[in-house]
């Protein structure tokens, strides 16, 4: 089963127990795209580069089969943070790239992207305590 990052967090999410939502966390954390959206979302040394709220875009539709679509292209999300190829772009063209993405992901992975950027997880109980429990040596820098 084709599941999407927004689709993982949310059966990490649903786990009753801490341990059995640190071990599917550590599952899920093998595709990359899972441990950039935690990254970006919990350190603080990442800042995002956008305009608060979410930005006009059409959605895809909740039907289209595109949950692969953010783990492919997860390394984009550099350019909307401050690293140095996000640095680099010019704010309206960073915008356009976001839009761009929000557009072509999936529809539940779209409302997860505008939540990161606002760092924040549309989930309760997946909290940066428990990433750092899940990931110890991925989160030993973090802020």
């Amino acid at each position: 089963m084709n599941l999407s990052v927004y689709e993982m967090l949310e059966n990490v999410d649903k786990e009753k127990t801490k341990a059995k939502k640190v071990a599917l966390l550590q599952e899920y954390g093998q595709t990359n795209a899972v441990k950039v959206i935690l990254d970006f979302t919990f350190d603080a040394a990442w800042l995002w580069l956008l305009p608060e709220g979410a930005p006009p875009y059409n959605p895809s539709p909740k039907e289209a089969d595109l949950q692969h679509v953010l783990k492919a292209d997860y390394r984009r999300l550099q350019y909307f943070v401050n690293s140095q190829n996000g640095s680099a772009l010019k704010p309206l063209r960073r915008e356009t790239m976001f839009i761009e993405m929000l557009e072509a992901v999936d529809f539940n992975d779209a409302k997860l992207l505008i939540a990161v950027k606002e760092k924040k997880l549309p989930f309760k109980t997946i909290t940066k305590k428990l990433v750092m429990e899940a990931f110890p040596n991925e989160t030993k820098g973090w802020s």
